[in-house]
């Protein structure tokens, strides 16, 4: 019977820091923002090279990973 109620004791102690155990990491979340989401290039001659900077705000709690990105 002891053995029982230590078994059944350290299953609830467990449950309990599973279920307990930081909740603020889970509701934390990055958030990414760009003031400026779309941006048109002028003409240009075919083969020339053309670049923009975008700038990403992470306005969320948790860091933001840019993993890939997609082009048009």
């Amino acid at each position: 019977m002891k053995k029982k109620s230590i078994i059944l004791t350290v299953f609830l102690l467990i449950s309990f820091l599973t279920v307990f155990s930081s909740p603020a990491s889970a509701d934390q979340k990055p958030k990414a923002v760009l003031p400026q989401g779309v941006f048109n290039f002028e003409s240009v001659w075919e083969g020339d090279m053309v670049t923009h900077d975008y700038i990403v705000k992470n306005q969320g709690d948790a860091p933001l990973e840019i993993i890939k990105v997609d082009t048009d």
